[in-house]
């Protein structure tokens, strides 16, 4: 009798895709082999967003064996550590800590000189910003790192980030600053933020509110309020209204073209000024458009069919999202990035057909590779970024909407589950269906292969490589079991 699952699990690129992220993951906190480390840590490639898009990719793909969750657990709270490690915030530290030690600390420089002092911090070179990475304005990493400590905390049930937090520590001048932050007040910080502010978004960078940013401060209120029966997303209706009140072009339904005519989201909004910034990219138009989704779906279905228009037929009728040579040098933006967050955000609105089309165009010109452990990634820079968001689509649902059922999902905790396995097997299925456990493994055929289980009562039933097996309990008082089977 061949008993199996009807759910899908992994297949053999998701397997590799979670090799590849979790083994950089897995580098001390400081290493950064792997990373695309680019010329301005300040801009679209930067390290915490290569960070948090790997972990967002790594949750999507737990969902597809939520009775095994070992592996992404141990890669996200590895991750957690490298987003709080100043390496990944030392673009917003450097010009802050410098404005403190020259005793330039101006409280209100005002919008222009405001915009231009932080260009400069990017450089080193001082600018009136606060020293503390999460305080205000720079939900690019804040916001980031609220999602994660939400995403570690509905994969585990451990509330240990909100219970202990977590410090943020970097040296400057002889002296050490040290920024201690809580999952609860981190995401009632950025709440606030949206909360005070006039257009109900919060600013990436002073002077600066981007509609791909705000994605994530809109997340982390949800992902809180899951968790913890908070409130914190009632702010995110402001600031959909306002994105199609002054951000986006042509309103939700097309008509007239507003600031930036070529594209679809006006790429920030300038609160000091009173005005949206007259330029739009495609980079930011997929990026705000596809998470926009997570949280504002209506919203996002209703102007798919525009950012659709947008996609370029390439060989083979694949499709891919253009970039402007300019914003490839100056690393705002590069094809593959673009045609990543155009796969999300085809396979969030169930248009399989556009998302296999896309997903062809990546494989022939973004440079997929697989090492001999059965590691794969995309080539093409910045790869840990590229091959996350594309990681992400493959296990997102086909029928769409899975971004926002991601933020209320949780595992069965108190069902049984496979614990550990043997190193060197893979796992593609581990779900409960209320009677029985089904596990099916991916490895050397021949080979043993221990696993330990968690819940298992010797009333479960267990399904391993569609065989019925019987677990040897080996202590009866221990809610920990093990078993050793042939793989098929």
């Amino acid at each position: 009798m061949d008993l199996k699952t009807n759910h899908s699990g992994l297949n053999t690129t998701d397997l590799g895709f979670l090799k590849y992220l979790s083994g950089l993951a897995a580098q001390p906190a400081g290493d950064w082999d792997g990373f695309y480390r680019t010329f301005a840590d300040g801009m679209n490639f930067g390290l915490r967003f290569q960070v948090a898009f790997s972990g967002y990719a790594l949750v999507a793909l737990a969902r597809r064996t939520p009775a095994y969750r070992a592996p992404y657990v141990a890669a996200l709270e590895a991750l957690i550590e490298k987003m709080r490690h100043p390496d990944t915030w030392a673009y917003w530290f450097r010009g802050a800590a410098h404005q403190l030690e020259t005793g330039n600390d101006r409280k209100n420089p005002g919008p222009l000189k405001s915009a231009l002092e932080f260009t400069a911090s990017r450089l080193g070179l001082g600018g009136s910003i606060p020293v503390d990475p999460c305080q205000q304005g720079n939900i690019q990493f804040s916001a980031h790192l609220a999602s994660l400590l939400g995403f570690y905390e509905m994969l585990t049930a451990d509330p240990r980030f909100d219970r202990e937090g977590l410090t943020l520590t970097a040296a400057s001048g002889g002296k050490t600053y040290d920024f201690h932050y809580t999952h609860t007040n981190l995401a009632e910080h950025i709440f606030g933020q949206m909360q005070d502010n006039h257009f109900g978004g919060a600013c990436c960078e002073p002077g600066r509110a981007y509609a791909a940013c705000n994605n994530h401060a809109c997340i982390s209120n949800l992902l809180h309020d899951h968790l913890h029966g908070t409130h914190l997303a009632e702010a995110n209706r402001r600031w959909s209204d306002w994105i199609k009140n002054h951000m986006l072009t042509g309103g939700v339904k097309g008509g007239l073209p507003l600031p930036a005519p070529n594209g679809l989201l006006s790429v920030a909004y300038m609160p000091e000024l009173h005005l949206p910034i007259p330029v739009s990219f495609n980079l930011t138009d997929a990026w705000g458009l596809a998470f926009m989704a997570a949280w504002d779906p209506d919203t996002a279905r209703q102007i798919y069919p525009r950012f659709r228009k947008r996609l370029k037929t390439g060989p083979g009728e694949t499709l891919y999202l253009g970039s402007l040579g300019p914003n490839e040098s100056a690393e705002i933006s590069t094809i593959g990035l673009n045609t990543a967050f155009a796969a999300v955000y085809a396979r969030e609105m169930d248009d399989q057909p556009t998302y296999e089309r896309i997903l062809a165009w990546a494989d022939q010109h973004l440079d997929p590779v697989e090492d001999e452990t059965g590691a794969r990634h995309y080539q093409a820079k910045p790869a840990p970024y590229v091959t996350a968001l594309l990681a992400l689509a493959g296990a997102l649902p086909p029928e769409g909407g899975g971004l926002r059922s991601l933020l209320t999902w949780r595992p069965d905790f108190e069902a049984p589950y496979l614990a550990e396995v043997s190193a060197g097997t893979a796992v593609t299925i581990a779900e409960y269906d209320g009677e029985t456990l089904y596990i099916e493994l991916a490895g050397e055929p021949g080979r043993q292969v221990g696993l330990r289980f968690g819940n298992l009562t010797p009333a479960t039933k267990l399904v391993i490589q569609g065989q019925p097996q019987e677990a040897v309990f080996l202590d009866s008082a221990a809610p920990v079991l093990q078993i050793t089977l042939l793989t098929r």
